[in-house]
């Protein structure tokens, strides 16, 4: 039963400490909420664009996006060397 009271208590402690606290003004929250709208939509631009922009200036330099190692895959790919175990030799045959 006593558990019971100061359960109750402690939930009026609670209600009287969430009234007695400040507010903040809504002036105060509106600027929050606005800074924090301005820094996401800064991150997506810098995101979407200025990686694309990078990208751009490294290949216009004569840089690669891709590793050496892929690069050299994919230009195999697309002439048609493929490196696997069942080549079929011009005879017929698998080696």
């Amino acid at each position: 039963m006593a558990s019971a009271d100061s359960n109750n208590n402690f939930k009026k402690l609670a209600e009287i400490e969430a009234e007695q606290a400040p507010k903040p003004s809504p002036q105060l929250e509106r600027n929050v909420m606005g800074t924090a709208r301005n820094i996401g939509f800064i991150g997506n631009v810098l995101e979407l664009y200025l990686s694309k922009a990078l990208g751009m200036i490294s290949a216009l330099f004569g840089g690669s996006d891709l590793p050496a190692e892929e690069s050299e895959e994919i230009k195999d790919l697309r002439e048609g060397n493929f490196d696997n175990d069942n080549t079929i030799e011009p005879g017929g045959r698998a080696n």
